[in-house]
């Protein structure tokens, strides 16, 4: 199982790298609108649809809303887009406290949860496209926002593994313990410090770059645990089958969608935008 993870891993990771630093910027839309594409299929069996035609139709007019809205997205639009991303995760945050496993999630629910989780897709992706084509080094700051969701999962995995004792939600994910979580901050610690003897935090000071990292980097685990409550609440082990190891794309890609509207507010906040 691990090897078979290992692998598809390092084949998403060699089409995404390839994509973000030798392909044209029109190719890595043409990235994010298949991200997009799959993950609101995913997302509209795990809440208010088992059809596939409702599925992907759901899912191909959100890419056409997708490169309709391309245009609109300036750097003001991009702030409030991501800053509401933030206040949306931090309420979930909230409610994942005070979750409690139901089971029986009527239409309304499952309908006001595809929403809210469509509209931070959405923010995620619209976020990602921003961070590249936007800042001079876009393709290496996309890719050092990537890697604190890597390793973040990384280290949680292994020190999980490892040391894991103290369960993180269990009514949520079982697996997932608070050892994980130290774990996969100390190694962005580490991470983030490399990055910044390598970058000089294109241009932000120490401390406030190992603060937006780290920052980033805790909240994405929200994004993990909130798919995870979907997925249960919906009966589904993965989101998907697309991944062999993995699951589907929002097994692969939940901790991300909540660490770009927070990265983008904190490149906000501390000016670096």
């Amino acid at each position: 199982m691990l090897k078979q993870r290992i692998i598809t891993a390092v084949i998403l990771a060699l089409i995404v790298v390839g994509t973000i630093f030798l392909l044209e910027p029109v190719y890595v839309s043409v990235l994010f609108a298949v991200m997009m594409l799959l993950s609101v299929t995913e997302l509209v069996n795990m809440t208010i649809s088992r059809a596939a035609a409702v599925q992907w139709s759901l899912a191909v007019l959100m890419v056409g809303l997708f490169y309709l809205a391309l245009p609109l997205m300036d750097i003001r639009f991009l702030f409030y887009h991501s800053y509401l991303g933030l206040l949306l995760w931090l309420a979930i945050l909230v409610y994942l406290i005070r979750y409690r496993f139901s089971g029986s999630w009527g239409l309304t629910t499952r309908g006001l949860a595809w929403a809210i989780s469509m509209l931070l897709i959405w923010i995620c992706i619209h976020g990602l496209l921003f961070i590249h084509q936007h800042f001079v080094q876009g393709s290496w700051m996309l890719m050092y926002l990537l890697t604190l969701v890597w390793v973040a999962d990384i280290g949680a995995y292994f020190s999980g593994k490892r040391f894991g004792r103290h369960k993180l939600a269990p009514t949520i994910s079982p697996g997932k313990t608070w050892e994980g979580v130290i774990g996969g901050i100390l190694l962005n610690c580490l991470w983030i410090s490399l990055v910044y003897l390598l970058s000089a935090g294109w241009g932000m000071h120490y401390l406030a770059f190992l603060l937006l990292g780290l920052v980033t980097a805790s909240l994405s685990v929200v994004g993990d645990l909130y798919i995870s409550l979907l997925k249960r609440e919906a009966g589904l082990k993965d989101s998907g089958k697309i991944l062999p190891g993995h699951g589907g794309i929002l097994d692969r890609i939940d901790s991300l969608i909540a660490a770009t509207p927070v990265f983008i507010s904190g490149l906000y906040l501390l000016g670096a935008v």
